[in-house]
């Protein structure tokens, strides 16, 4: 109790007395920067024996350099660039160099010389976390007991890298490893992203501390914010921030719910990358550029599937020692430095979601826009930090969709108005409810807001279509074809016939499936018809008729026979051998022509009358040897359909086959049809017994 009071005093004389901290350290001009890089480039060429695998993956580089007053001794930042071309985003390694008479000769960890150029280096030239605790801070052995309720510090449902944890503390003299030591980071993590994040505080805490006036990338001032946990004994340390994020209420002795914004991650203080760089710690003292340090604490975060808690890297437990039974990562151990790796996904829902409601259109509001208007859409929101976007939500199929545009936020105001087209979101028609939803910078997503329900009359405009010009042929059949368009989708096409000079009749109309563009039509021969189509879409919406004629057809009177007639019994049935199609045609009207197929070898067979041309299509009759026995029978479905069936034959005996038009004024010249038939084999299914 008495260390902990007189930490808190410590505290609180730094944070009144600002200017007993150490100025910030001098960076070394980009000429002196040049010759330092160089030195480190030769030191590490010379180093002797064999280079660790942390090494063979990741070239250092010097990332910041400082330089003592008397222009004697260097501190060099090292960052290291993966085999990506990617710099970490982490603290980084630490070089020392020492000006001789033959240049600058650069010391590693683990040099001979370290440890004594590194105690002689002027205390104000080290990040605070490479600077020993101050003396009068009685540090107390640390609880073995992992602290919980701790969550992943952004949005929940968004993921962010493990850049680090154990990494910070591993000894790779060439690397300039470590960053800061096993008493005090132990427990700590960086995160990171392609770019900035929001920040949400982590747990419950009152703000102890903050910062946030250092420049985005500045090496000497480091931008932070300090929660005290509720318990008093901990405290939540953010470090790298970015400027001017902080929001202005966090003033010491604020309280902050968990899933708070805190401010934004970025690349101020002792970091080689933008990232957030996050501990617990169970002690706190400030010093460096005036940001705050401590001895990290074991604590597990409720959101992280892994290691009870514990993030790792995949790199970490497969190249360093294991700590704390973490040996788990998320991705592939085999391929530790996929960029797929490490991917953390946050539980941290956002303490303060955004608040909407919508004004416009009213709940019962009748909205006609079938007319190819649009929904006319108004709101108001607001947030505690900022609204960054809103969108209408409708409930489908029992599950609230998101439709139209995706409305940015705007600063400094809380009032919007947007259009909808509802058609591209659905063909909805009659009741449909909706609602607002919101997004916050923090990365909260609202619930469906202020819900109500219109009504709507027809989301799309009405379909269309229109027939082309009738395929004719010396046929009594016609091929009619259409384009159509419908932004709901089709239900089916009404297609209207009339014989020249009469009236439109209800009686003389086929109905023809949504997803059919033709269909034939046969009608009696010599006459002229007429015909006009309209569509109906999925929501019974009809197009007007079209106030003519669109296409029209003459259809023959007489037709020529083929050069097989007559065929028309058994007696004058054609010698049709097996497996050898023939080609005939319908004519006259509802003439038969008959077939005679020699059967050598027993078994099912197969016959099979393919629409040829003039939409031809019949009936197949199968009869016995006697020519008067029917043992099989089938027809095509319809005008221009194919037609098929199959029977069993006795070798050794003839069959006969009876082809009949479909119809009885289905007949023409070019009416014609190929008929073949075939062995076919049956297959069954094998049972295991």
């Amino acid at each position: 109790m008495h260390a902990y009071r007189f930490l808190a005093l410590v505290v609180i004389i730094a944070w009144l007395f600002p200017a007993a901290q150490d100025p910030p350290p001098t960076p070394a001009s980009a000429e002196v920067e040049v010759e330092l890089a160089e030195a480190f480039s030769r030191r590490l060429s010379a180093a002797p024996g064999a280079r660790s695998l942390a090494f063979e993956l990741f070239s250092p580089e010097v990332d910041t350099a400082f330089v003592s007053p008397d222009g004697e001794t260097a501190v060099l930042w090292l960052a290291l660039r993966d085999d990506s071309g990617r710099i970490l985003a982490t603290e980084p390694g630490l070089a020392l160099a020492r000006r001789t008479d033959a240049g600058w000769q650069v010391l590693l960890p683990g040099d001979p010389a370290w440890d004594e150029a590194f105690a002689a280096v002027p205390e104000n030239l080290l990040p605070l976390e490479h600077r020993p605790a101050p003396q009068s801070l009685e540090l107390s052995p640390s609880s073995a007991a992992a602290l919980t309720g701790y969550y992943l510090p952004w949005a929940a449902g968004t993921a962010h890298w493990l850049e680090g944890s154990i990494s910070h503390f591993q000894s790779v003299p060439e690397l300039g490893y470590p960053s800061c030591g096993i008493d005090t980071c132990r427990y700590a993590y960086d995160f990171t992203d392609q770019a900035p994040f929001p920040l949400l505080a982590s747990k419950d805490g009152i703000v102890h501390a903050s910062r946030d006036i250092c420049a985005d990338g500045s090496t000497t001032c480091t931008n932070y914010i300090v929660l005290r946990d509720t318990s008093g004994a901990t405290y939540q340390i953010y470090l790298h921030l970015a400027q001017g994020t902080i929001p202005d209420k966090l003033k010491p002795g604020t309280f902050v719910r968990r899933g708070q914004y805190i401010g934004d991650s970025d690349d101020t203080g002792y970091s080689t990358s933008q990232h957030v760089h996050f501990m617990v710690v169970d002690s706190l003292w400030p010093g460096g550029d005036g940001y705050y340090w401590g001895r990290s604490v074991d604590i597990r975060f409720v959101d992280v599937p892994v290691n009870n808690g514990i993030p790792r890297n995949c790199y970490e437990v497969t190249r360093f020692p294991i700590y704390d039974g973490a040996r788990d990562c998320l991705g592939d151990k085999s391929d530790p430095r996929n960029p797929a790796n490490d991917w953390y996904v946050s539980g941290n829902v956002g303490a303060f979601p955004p608040e909407g409601e919508l004004t416009r259109p009213i709940s019962g509001a009748v909205v006609t826009v079938g007319s190819g208007t649009v929904l006319d859409v108004t709101a108001q929101a607001s947030d505690d930090v900022r609204v960054t976007a809103l969108r209408l939500v409708a409930r489908v199929n029992g599950q609230w969709v998101e439709i139209g545009p995706k409305v940015s936020g705007k600063t400094g105001s809380t009032q919007y108005d947007w259009d909808v087209d509802l058609c591209a979101a659905g063909a909805f028609h009659g009741p449909l409810e909706v609602a607002l939803r919101v997004w916050d910078y923090e990365g909260n997503v609202s619930s469906a807001l202020s819900p109500r329900t219109i009504r709507v009359d027809h989301a799309c405009p009405p379909p269309s279509s229109e027939l082309r010009p009738a395929a004719t042929f010396d046929s009594t059949a016609v091929r009619l074809n259409w384009t159509a368009s419908s932004r709901a989708g089709f239900n089916r096409f009404e297609l209207q016939w009339r014989a020249a000079g009469e009236a439109w009749k209800d009686s003389q109309m086929i109905s023809i499936p949504g997803g059919r563009r033709s269909t034939w039509f046969t009608g009696e021969p010599g006459k002229r018809y007429e015909y006009r189509l309209r569509a109906v879409d999925i929501n019974g919406q009809t197009e007007a008729w079209p106030a003519g004629v669109e296409t029209s057809a003459s259809l023959p009177s007489t037709c020529t026979a083929d050069a097989f007639e007559p065929d028309d019994s058994p007696a004058q049935a054609f010698t049709l051998p097996v497996s050898v199609p023939a080609q005939r045609s319908l004519c006259g009207r509802g003439n038969s022509d008959w077939f005679k197929v020699n059967i050598e070898e027993g078994g099912d067979y197969l016959v099979r009358a393919v629409s040829h041309n003039g939409g031809a299509a019949v009936k197949i009759s199968v009869f016995g040897p006697d020519g008067k026995t029917v043992i099989a029978s089938g027809q095509a479905g319809g005008t221009g359909q194919h037609a098929s069936v199959s029977f069993r034959a006795v070798s050794g005996r003839s069959y006969f086959i009876r082809i009949d038009p479909l119809l009885a004024d289905l007949f023409g010249t070019q009416a014609e049809y190929i008929l073949s038939v075939s062995q076919r084999a049956i297959y069954l299914p094998l049972v295991e017994r």
